[in-house]
Parts: C-alpha cells; structure tokens; sequence
C-alpha cells in the first residue's frame, strides 16, 4: 500500500509539471482548468429625465425670425452631481433669464426645478402663407458628451398651459424630443481622442401651431379678384355694330387697353403691400404665387387686345375677333380659377 501511493503521488506531480510547460491556452482548451472570467460590462451612462411645462407663448414674428417663450424645467436625477440645470446650455435661445435652480430629494431621487423666459431663433417657412403651419422649438443640450450623461424626455409629466393662443394662431401639439448635437471639436475634454469631435445629448421642445385668421387670406387677394373680374369683363366689350366706324372701335380698344393698364396697377401696388406684411426667405409665398398669376392674366389680355387692334386695323372681321374675346374670356377664367385652386389645394395641404 505504501509503495502504491508513493507511484500515485509521482504520476500526479509528472503530471502538473507537463501541464505546467505547455503553450498558454491549451490546459484550459483541454478543459484542465477554467479559462479566465470574461471582461466586466461598461458600465451604463448616466442619464436624467428632463420633463418641461410650457407657461406661454408670444411675440411670435416671422420677420424677425424669433418668437418668445416662458416655461418650467424640472430634472429628476439619481445623484445629486448629476445635475444638468445649473448648466444647460440653449442652443437657440437669445440668453435667456433663469431664476435659481431650486433643488430637492425624495425617494432617493434628486429633482431640480427651473424657470426660464426668453427669446428664441427660429427658422419661419411663410411659403404656404396664410395656410402655413410651423414648429416652434427650443433645444436644451447638456454640458458633457454622451458618453458621460444623457437626457431622457419625461413626456409623461411634461404639459403646456391650456390657454396658450397667440393672437393669430392655434397651439395643435406638444412634445418633447431627444436628439444629439454633433460639435467638430472636444473642448479639449482630455478623456476624448485628441483632435476628434464629440456628440451631446440634448432635448428638443417643440409645440405645433396653426395661423387661425381666415380674414388675412381675403384681405390680402380680393384686389387680385376684383381685377381679375375687370380684366375679364373687358373681352365682353361688343365692338361690331354696323353703326360703328373704324375711329370708333380703335378707342374702344384704346379703353380696353386703358383698363388693362389700371388692372396692372393695382396688381403691382397690391403686392408691395403685400411684401410689407410678409417676408419669407425661403421663396415666394402662395399670395405671392397668385399675384404672379394675376399678372400674367392681364399681360395675356393686354397681348390679345393688341392682337384685336392690329386685325381691326388691317380690315379683319370684327364679328370673328369677338367671338374669339369671348372664348378667350372663357378659357381665361377656367384656367386662371384652376391654376389658383391648384396653388391653394397644395399649401392647405
């Protein structure tokens, strides 16, 4: 029995020193012991709810490319360090003021309270003016990268003051949106890649609107209306009466153009009127699209007008120049009203 466990102990130490010597890897690929425990997970970035009440909207301007803002930011943080209000940054705010953060615990949770008033830049699209509907934001982004912190929108929690209405307009919808704003540069943060950019979390408040004035529609097209009706009356005008001499149906002609010329005026003066009320950057508005159709109704019918004059004063039959104004004043109309509904059917939609 000695001798036995004395071969035994032997062929158990002949053993580990072969084990011992052999390439790395392969004791534990032969299952002769456990390889090493995985890497640990990266931990989770921190992140805080950020929900907002929106008290008010006004000054709404189009012109100047702002609208003003008042409203409530409240964060709910699992640490107290990790408060984001004391340095958010507005992206698109003109400074706006903030009172003091006023910061609380329950629960252990750490909720922090601020309210801002403000100017704030936007970008007004006027082209489907005055059927035109926009979305008013504000972008709040935080002061260190993603890697670091993050927003999460608390729209559960998050409300707009009921009684909001810009004179004008109507308040249609209200949320919050997380985004991320990329920057080219680090701020020479030393725990990113020298040189490299960085990408911060941020929250985007949007609320809807709708322009609610159904009058500025009519007030600023009924001239267009009013000369488009002229204009067309003037192709009805009867000049083939046997009684009437070549002297006579010139001036009738030279009326017509006369008329024509005022209906150019009107259009002309009724669209600087109309520059002066609204001002769009990104191409011409609906109003303005019908003003450039009105205009090419009268340049129309100023053309056919010189047309008849020169076939009256050829000798041409007078009797077949009408009927043609009077088929022209037709066609006109039917295509001036489709082109028009064409142009509001698009922007309403």
């Amino acid at each position: 029995m000695g001798e036995g466990a004395v071969r035994v102990g032997r062929w158990v130490l002949l053993a580990g020193l072969a084990v011992s010597v052999l390439p790395a890897g392969v004791p534990a690929a032969l299952g002769l012991w456990s390889a090493a425990p995985a890497a640990a997970a990266p931990a989770a970035v921190p992140t805080c709810e950020l929900g907002v009440y929106l008290n008010d909207l006004y000054n709404l301007d189009p012109v100047k490319h702002s609208f003003d803002a008042r409203f409530t930011l409240w964060s709910v943080c699992p640490a107290k360090d990790l408060d984001p209000l004391p340095t958010v940054a507005f992206s698109n705010g003109n400074d706006p003021q903030k009172d003091d953060p006023r910061p609380s615990e329950s629960r252990g949770r750490f909720r922090d309270l601020l309210r801002v008033q403000g100017t704030f830049r936007q970008d007004w699209d006027l082209r489907a003016f005055p059927f035109d509907r926009h979305r008013l934001q504000i972008v709040l982004t935080a002061n260190s990268d993603t890697g670091h912190f993050r927003f999460t929108p608390d729209n559960a929690n998050s409300a707009h003051n009921a009684a909001i209405a810009p004179d004008g307009w109507k308040l249609t919808g209200f949320r919050l949106t997380p985004a991320e704003r990329n920057f080219p540069t680090n701020f020479g943060d030393p725990a990113l890649p020298r040189g490299a950019g960085s990408t911060r979390s941020a929250v985007v408040i949007e609320a809807d609107l709708v322009r609610q004035d159904p009058t500025v529609f009519w007030k600023l097209t009924g001239p267009l209306y009013l000369t488009l009706l002229l204009v067309t009356a003037t192709f009805l005008l009867p000049a083939h009466h046997r009684e009437l001499g070549i002297a006579e149906r010139l001036d009738s002609l030279q009326s017509r153009l006369a008329l024509l010329g005022g209906g150019l005026f009107v259009v002309m003066l009724n669209m600087q009127q109309v520059g002066t009320v609204v001002t769009s950057t990104r191409g011409l508005t609906l109003v303005d699209w019908l003003h450039l159709l009105t205009l090419a109704y009268v340049l129309l019918a100023v053309l056919a007008t010189v047309l008849c004059w020169r076939w009256t004063v050829d000798g041409g039959d007078v009797a077949k120049v009408e009927r043609l104004n009077r088929r022209a004043a037709v066609l006109g109309l039917v295509g001036y009203c489709v082109v028009a509904g064409v142009l509001v059917g698009l922007s309403v939609a």
